[in-house]
């Protein structure tokens, strides 16, 4: 079987677990391909930082309860998502920061899908609506739809 592969944030990813945000159905069927093994997921290696970080927030403003957020640790371990080291990122990330006026962790995932060639999926809407129109790979999470990924995106 063929497997599609793309690049996502942690903002697509914490929509799995913080049930208060918007294009939950659209980030579930994301994470619903994964397990079931017609998507793979490549995300840099910040993404658990930010991950654990935005559980912290989320347990100090009462959205989720601190048991919850360890559940939610749990379950992102268990995920089968590529990680990739953050120094042969560096390079691009700084300058697509400085090119787009965005994060080096935002521009990370963005070079991280042009090093690689795959869409990159956010559901960070000032990211997206900063940045979406400049580049063709990056995919807001409330459009999306497996059928739509393209084949050259893919690993055997």
């Amino acid at each position: 079987m063929t497997v599609k592969r793309v690049v996502i944030d942690s903002s697509v990813a914490l929509k799995w677990k913080l049930r208060d945000e918007e294009t939950l159905p659209q980030a579930d069927a994301l994470l619903e391909d994964v397990l079931a093994g017609r998507l793979s997921l490549v995300v840099p290696t910040l993404f658990d930082y930010e991950i654990a970080n935005a559980l912290k927030t989320a347990v100090a403003k009462g959205r989720i309860t601190s048991p919850e957020a360890q559940e939610a640790l749990d379950d992102f371990r268990q995920y089968l998502i590529e990680r990739i080291e953050f120094p042969p990122l560096q390079d691009a990330a700084f300058q697509l920061a400085l090119k787009h006026q965005r994060s080096v962790y935002d521009s990370a995932y963005i070079a991280l899908a042009q090093s690689l060639g795959l869409w990159f999926f956010t559901g960070d809407k000032r990211l997206f609506n900063a940045v979406g129109g400049a580049l063709d790979s990056m995919k807001w999470i409330g459009d999306y739809q497996f059928d739509s990924i393209p084949e050259g995106a893919a690993s055997s």
